[in-house]
Parts: structure tokens; C-alpha cells; sequence
């Protein structure tokens, strides 16, 4: 009986003694939203973090520091030197990068982000076109500026055209033996934050970027989409015409074939959606079957082409080494390296549209 109780004394003054965590008080630290990286020349990052300040008023105002270190690490750590106060990383949204940071490569960043427990997986990443410090001290009415980008980001998402992303999923398309990660492409135009595009990257290199026209396509491509716009242009008796597509959800569907000698991808993809407006004079069975072909056609074409810019730069962000491993045994990544230059690869687009909604004399 005095062993048992020996025992759980010890296993009580152990616990408490190493279970102890030192106490972070709010008041205490600079909590920061967003940090960001730019390149200054050879071997040299500047990084910016924003911090929120809430006014006696209720306004929210941000406070910025900027340093320059040798690595991401020492740029970082260099914060926390100008400030008063610890500066902590638990309440982060995003992280930015410059176009030239991205194109010599984040793998320090994301590391960086990876080891720390105090940075969840959802952290949002993302690529700027220009500098990201200028971007960071920019000042928005509701939000700190960290805050806003996030939200405008995670909008678009989930009701926009930019495929899913955070730290976990990049991490996990990066790791994944065929495929390739991609990030929200953004830069200031005026004084809005504005999708310009996707960067595409090799590993964590990006290497290119689509821009914003050809994201619906994307999209739809990388994910199955639950809501979306899509506008069509044409010409009827020399006049231009405008459908506005709305309600948009995709399904798609591979088919993997001859994987060992000459592979071949066929991808299907289905598109449901409706018409909202459109200019002519008036929707019938014969504008909705016109509507249709037109939208398989045009996303067809932009498919191909999307696939082809893909396999010339040796990339893979659609995943098909990931469709074709995940159905093969004893596969070769070499071996399909090689062989997805050239791969065949089929798009069958199937457009439904359902329901109409009509407005006429719409002017786009």
C-alpha cells in the first residue's frame, strides 16, 4: 500500500513538474496575422509581420515591423528583437511570398511553419506580384490588413475560383509522388487586393502561372466545384451575345489506361448550371442547346491547352502521376516522368444546363 502511494506521489511531482507550460498573456506578446517575405539581393530576406491594434474607438489599425536576416529563420527571429514584446505566431492566417522568393524556392519558409506548434495547417500561403511589404502595410476599414487577405482568400475558395489551399494541403501535394503544388497568385492593383492568378510550382519552386481567365477552367479540373459563375461570349447575325452561367457544379472522373507502355488519361467532367442572363432576345430549347456546346467547346479547347502548357514545363498540379500510381502496382516515378511529356491525355466535357433565369438587355 505505501509502494502505491509512494509511487503516485512520484508520478504526481514528475507530471507537475514537466507537464508545466509557460503561460503566454495576451497583453503580453504582439500577436501577429500575417508575415510576409521579400528578396533584397543575393542571400538576403526580408521578412514583415502585421500585428493587430484595436483602437479606443473600435477601429483596428495595424502595426508593421520589417528586418533583413541571411535565411527565413533569422528574418524572423529578427522581429522579435525590434519589438517590446514577444512577438507569437498561434493566431496567424497567412503567410506571403514574393513572385522572386517563390521562384528561388520556399521549402526554408514552409519548414519553418511545418516545425513550429504554434502555426496550424490551415495557414493560408500565398504568392504576391510585387513587393509583399508594400502590400502588408496597406490599411483596410474592417479588418487588420493579415485578417482581410485571409478572409478574401478563404471567399474565394469557397465561392470563388481558387482552388483549396493551406499549409497541410501544400505539404501534402509536395510530398505526393505525381503531383505538384499550386498557390493563390495576388498583387495591389490600386488599393484593392486583387486574384491575378495561380503560381505553379515544381516541388517548392514555382516555375509558372496561370492567369485569372483560365481559373474556372482550372478549378474544375483540380476539384469538383459546388458553386460558380462562368460568362460565354458569342456572335448570332453578327451581334454579340452574353450568357451568364450561374449556379455552377462540377463532377469529375478519370480513366487510366495502358500505364505501363503507352499511358493514357481520359478526363471526364460534367458541368450543371443555369442560365441567369442573357442579352438576345430570348431563351428557348434551341439557346440552351446553343449555350451548352458553346461552354463544352470553349472549355474543351482551354483544357487542352492548360494540360499541354503542363506537361511542357514538366509539372503536374492536375495529379495524373497520382491516378496513375494509385492504380499500378511497382510504379516507376522515373518512368513516368518520361512518359508524361507526351501522354495522351483526353478532356470530355458534358454541360447541363437545368433551369433558366432570365434578364434581358443585360450589358456586360
Amino acid at each position: 500500500m505505501k509502494k502505491k502511494i509512494i509511487m503516485t506521489l512520484l508520478v504526481f511531482i514528475v507530471v507537475s513538474y514537466f507537464g508545466r507550460i509557460e503561460k503566454e498573456i495576451i497583453d503580453e506578446l504582439e500577436v501577429s496575422t500575417a508575415v510576409g517575405f521579400d528578396s533584397k539581393g543575393k542571400n538576403k530576406i526580408e521578412a514583415t509581420a502585421v500585428m493587430p491594434r484595436i483602437m479606443p474607438d473600435k477601429t483596428i489599425s495595424n502595426k508593421t515591423i520589417s528586418t533583413v536576416g541571411n535565411l527565413s529563420k533569422e528574418a524572423l527571429s529578427n522581429v522579435n528583437h525590434k519589438s517590446h514584446k514577444p512577438v507569437g505566431n498561434g493566431k496567424l492566417e497567412v503567410a506571403l511570398y514574393s513572385k522572386e522568393v517563390a521562384e528561388l524556392g520556399i521549402q526554408d519558409f514552409i519548414d519553418t511553419f511545418h516545425r513550429d506548434p504554434s502555426v496550424g495547417s490551415r495557414l493560408l500561403l500565398t504568392v504576391v506580384d510585387g513587393e509583399v511589404k508594400e502590400m502588408l502595410q496597406k490599411k483596410f476599414e474592417e479588418y487588420d490588413t493579415g485578417s482581410y487577405i485571409q478572409r478574401q482568400l478563404n471567399h474565394n475558395m469557397n465561392l470563388g475560383l481558387i482552388p483549396t489551399s493551406n499549409l497541410h494541403l501544400f505539404l501534402s501535394a509536395y510530398y505526393t509522388k505525381g503531383m505538384d503544388p499550386v498557390l493563390p497568385l495576388i498583387n495591389l492593383k490600386g488599393e484593392e487586393i486583387n486574384i491575378k492568378g495561380l503560381a505553379l510550382f515544381k516541388g517548392t519552386k514555382m516555375v509558372d502561372s496561370i492567369p485569372y481567365r483560365n481559373m474556372f477552367v482550372f478549378k474544375s479540373l483540380y476539384e469538383n466545384i459546388k458553386m460558380a459563375g462562368y460568362k460565354l461570349k458569342t456572335k448570332e447575325k453578327g451581334e454579340t451575345e452574353y450568357f451568364s452561367i450561374q449556379g455552377i457544379s462540377t463532377r469529375k472522373e478519370f480513366d487510366v489506361r495502358n500505364i505501363h507502355t503507352a499511358p493514357e488519361i481520359t478526363l471526364h467532367l460534367k458541368i450543371k448550371g443555369y442560365i441567369r442572363e442573357y442579352t438576345g432576345e430570348g431563351v428557348t430549347a434551341k439557346t440552351v442547346e446553343k449555350a451548352e456546346k458553346l461552354m463544352e467547346d470553349k472549355i474543351n479547347k482551354e483544357a487542352e491547352m492548360l494540360i499541354k502548357k503542363f506537361q511542357r514545363k514538366s509539372i503536374d498540379p492536375l495529379a495524373f502521376g497520382e491516378q496513375a500510381r494509385s492504380r499500378t502496382r511497382h510504379w516507376d516515378e522515373k518512368k513516368w516522368d518520361q512518359q508524361y511529356k507526351n501522354m495522351k491525355v483526353n478532356v470530355k466535357v458534358d454541360v447541363m444546363i437545368s433551369e433558366i433565369g432570365v434578364v434581358d438587355g443585360l450589358e456586360l
